[in-house]
């Protein structure tokens, strides 16, 4: 219908009118503030004398030209309320009366050509909040004359509701554009069409929906986006540009009024849209968990989702939260009433069937279709390494791991995920990071890659992230024992790093990967890369405090190395699941996997290893406050590293040793002994670069001066293992250094600094669910009751509480620590409230 009445009687012109703007009843009674029940008596004929100010109220909220609601009055007054006599007769407005073809001088034409929104829309408040924002600022920025057209483009993969949001809102705002509304798909990824839609095909559409005569229709498409421009200048109008397939096809049809709102969606990066007409860029990602269990439950009904709440969560996750599989589950759960929401769960859990699964009889409710319409757009290069992501485990990559995946350079890598990025068939999830759902990663693998090059890619990608993980330990735990590696497949690249916050930062951004990656050479039987890379990730798996993920892999790694025959792969397998096992508190399986590791290095004759395994032996031991059998089994490790002095992994070991030997003389009360031990460790350890024993023994050399009651002088020795845990990202021995801090400062009276100490303690144990944190809870609650200063308790003399300004050493070196005077008493064996502290190099002896 156009803007005027036309023929129709007007209560059933106001229905279309309303039906045309996708609202309701009670919408169109908010906007206008006529009641529900007059709109309906007006829609149905009923009220043949309506008050002209509610018909003018109407034609307004709707969206039209006042022209139109004066039309509407006279026809009522005309006696036209029940039937179009007063038109066919001549005696009402005619079509085009007052309200005629845009050729005519004032005249005006308001289409209304947006598609009906998707019923039962869910989920994107906070897209729709940013949308909403984007037309706010636009408004004020029209009150200085600050702003040309407002742009909204809206980003992201096939089928994650692009065009449902568009549509959503375009409806929502539709009458803050009182001229009307344009909509074109631009058929940039169409199943049903094989080219785009041209630009200018689609002028002259718009054109002809604005009423301009075909005649005064350019032939060419400049002259077409010129008249275009021209007819929407200075009117108030919504366009809807709908897949497109790139800016080019998209700028010809940009209005120049800045009373204009174009929404643009394309599965194409439209980053250039941005930087020359200033869209607003928005990038879809699939529904959050909520917003995809509440799409289900709202299209599935209450009832039926209600019955199997578990089904209804396990599907959104199976359609990896994307729009339009959770519409195919929908359809065909409503075609199969009978069926069981779990039922068609367990279609879809098998990840190769699970595409087959999630079509609806449609091209445009076929998952796979939808994407296949991506993906035959892209360059060579860029669709294998598509289709070479898809046998990577996740849950995301970076370009240098894409690179030695692909067998290609970084730089060549870069541009291939840039293509794949701006296909939306890759999301740049943090910086230099990259991923995609499982279904684009079930769709890539399935695109054929021969045997052969998934043998090889496999490799390629299994050394790269080894070597790549040998290399961060290197860096961030300089003198620790390497174990030997396999020559690099051809095509790898392997990363470096300038220090040891770059080392550790890649490793806990690629962690998650990592466990995946293990899980995949254990699954594909490359047992080489199976047992060497939980050994090669132990200190780090140890350190910060990932017990249980370490415990699962050493598992894996044992039994790979059995399978490959690996006697030395099988002795470093055990000594790590032993050193977890003892970190865990199951000392029984602790004793059986370091008493096997021991035998195993004692047929090799290897004394490094078996020395190695003594230490950890030594601390199990400890941990049981065993101290004296402890002190003898670190001492046939020292005895084995001292026989090779020169031998730079023997140095580490001796290291270990000495710093175990320490803590044991601590318990027994020896703190004379305590200290020596402490200053030998302290001074190799720095001679090797050796960060998590040096950590830990200016930590045990803190504890004796503690005993000593020199607690001035063990704040900077916790303050520096303090600094050394942080860089190493070494969290469960970080949070047993502030323990004793804590105790420290409570010692000289610092109250604020015991308790800013121990609340970090307390976090990190809490966040290793270790039993070690009631002890540090319990000291946290005695803290809050002891009386303030004024209170009868002197106040605390403020103490430094940071290493800058407790610098260490002080003058006179490491060698001032040795002479403490030593006639402290010593303590109580065990009388520490934390008697397992110095272990900073359990997992790294």
């Amino acid at each position: 219908m156009g803007a005027h009445p036309g023929l129709a009687r007007p209560g059933e012109w106001l229905r279309q009118q309303r039906v045309a703007s996708g609202l309701t009843q009670e919408d169109l009674a908010e906007r206008s503030g006529v009641s529900v029940r007059a709109i309906a008596d007006l829609e149905r004929g009923r009220t043949r004398k309506p008050y002209p100010s509610s018909v003018r109220a109407l034609v307004a909220a709707l969206g039209l030209p006042g022209a139109a609601g004066d039309a509407l009055v006279a026809r009522y007054r005309a006696g036209d309320g029940d039937d179009a006599r007063s038109a066919a007769d001549g005696t009402g407005p005619q079509p085009g009366a007052g309200t005629g073809g845009a050729d005519e001088p004032g005249a005006v034409t308001v289409p209304r050509q947006l598609p009906t929104r998707v019923p039962h829309f869910a989920g994107r408040a906070e897209e729709l909040a940013l949308l909403d924002g984007v037309l706010d600022e636009a408004a004020s920025a029209q009150a200085t004359g600050a702003t040309g057209v407002v742009i909204s483009a809206i980003g992201g993969t096939a089928g994650v509701g692009k065009t449902a949001l568009a549509l959503h809102w375009a409806h929502r705002v539709a009458h803050r554009f009182p001229d009307g509304q344009l909509y074109a798909n631009l058929r940039g990824f169409d199943a049903a069409h094989g080219r785009p839609a041209e630009p200018s095909d689609v002028l002259r559409g718009f054109l002809d929906a604005l009423g301009v005569h075909p005649e005064r229709l350019p032939a060419d498409a400049e002259g077409l986006a010129a008249l275009y421009r021209s007819v929407l200048a200075g009117r108030r109008m919504l366009v809807m540009l709908d897949n497109a397939a790139d800016v080019a096809q998209v700028r010809p049809l940009l209005p120049a009024s800045p009373e204009c709102l174009v929404i643009v969606t394309s599965r194409r990066e439209l980053a250039a849209l941005s930087a020359r007409e200033g869209a607003r860029l928005l990038q879809l990602d699939v529904l959050s968990e909520t917003e995809a269990n509440e799409l289900l439950v709202t299209r599935l009904g209450q009832q039926r989702a209600a019955a199997e709440p578990w089904a209804v969560t396990e599907l959104a996750t199976l359609c990896a939260r994307l729009p339009l599989a959770l519409s195919v589950v929908v359809a065909r759960a409503a075609a199969a009433p009978g069926l069981p929401l779990s039922a068609l769960a367990a279609e879809l859990t098998e990840l190769g069937g699970r595409l087959d699964a999630l079509d609806a009889g449609d091209p445009a409710a076929n998952v796979r279709t939808v994407l296949s319409l991506s993906y035959r757009h892209l360059p060579d290069s860029s669709a294998r390494m598509f289709r070479l992501l898809g046998l990577h485990p996740g849950p995301d990559i970076s370009a240098a791991a894409a690179a030695s995946l692909a067998g290609v350079a970084v730089r060549a890598a870069r541009t291939a995920l840039r293509d794949l990025t701006r296909a939306s068939l890759l999301m740049e999830v943090a910086p230099g990071r990259y991923a995609f759902h499982d279904l684009l990663r079930a769709y890539a693998a399935e695109q054929g890659t021969s045997a052969a090059g998934i043998a090889n890619t496999t490799r390629r990608m299994l050394d790269h992230y080894l070597h790549t993980a040998q290399q961060a330990h290197q860096v961030l735990y300089p003198g620790r024992e390497l174990i030997a590696l396999e020559a690099l497949a051809p095509g790898v690249s392997v990363e470096t790093f300038g220090g040891k916050a770059a080392a550790l930062a890649w490793l806990e951004a690629e962690y998650q990967v990592l466990l995946k990656v293990a899980d995949l050479a254990e699954r594909t039987e490359s047992d080489a890369h199976a047992w060497r890379l939980p050994v090669v990730l132990w200190t780090f798996l140890n350190v910060c405090g990932h017990w249980h993920d370490g415990t699962r892999l050493h598992r894996l790694a044992v039994a790979a190395a059995r399978r490959h025959g690996d006697k030395s792969g099988q002795a470093h397998a055990l000594r790590g699941l032993g050193s977890f096992a003892m970190s865990l508190g199951d000392f029984d399986e602790a004793h059986q996997c370091l008493s096997a590791a021991q035998r195993v290095f004692r047929e090799l004759g290897d004394d490094l290893g078996l020395a190695r395994t003594d230490v950890i032996f030594s601390q199990a031991l400890e941990f049981q406050g065993r101290f004296g059998e402890a002190l003898e089994v670190i001492g046939d490790a020292l005895r084995l590293s001292q026989a090779l002095p020169d031998d730079p992994n023997m140095a580490l070991v001796r290291a270990s040793a000495l710093n175990g030997s320490a803590w044991n003389s601590v318990q027994l009360g020896d703190l004379s002994e305590a200290r020596a031990f402490c200053l030998q460790a302290i001074e190799l350890c720095q001679a090797i670069g050796y960060s998590p024993g040096e950590a830990g023994t200016w930590d045990t050399l803190g504890v004796v001066l503690q005993r000593l009651e020199a607690h001035d002088e063990a704040v900077p020795c916790f303050l520096r293992a303090v600094t050394l845990d942080r860089e190493m990202g070494n969290r469960y021995d970080l949070a047993m250094v502030l323990a004793h801090l804590g105790e420290t400062y409570l010692s000289i009276g610092d109250v604020g600094g015991a308790r800013e100490a121990w609340d970090e303690s307390l976090l990190i144990l809490r966040a290793l669910h270790h039993p070690q944190a009631a002890a540090v809870r319990e000291q946290l609650a005695a803290l809050a009751t002891r009386p303030r200063p004024g209170s009868g308790e002197p106040a605390a003399r403020p103490q430094p509480r940071s290493a800058e300004r407790a610098a260490w050493p002080p003058a006179g070196g490491v060698a001032q620590a040795g002479g403490v005077a030593q006639a402290g008493a010593a303590a109580p064996p065990g009388d520490s409230p934390l008697p397992d502290a110095a272990t900073a190099d359990a997992g790294a002896a």
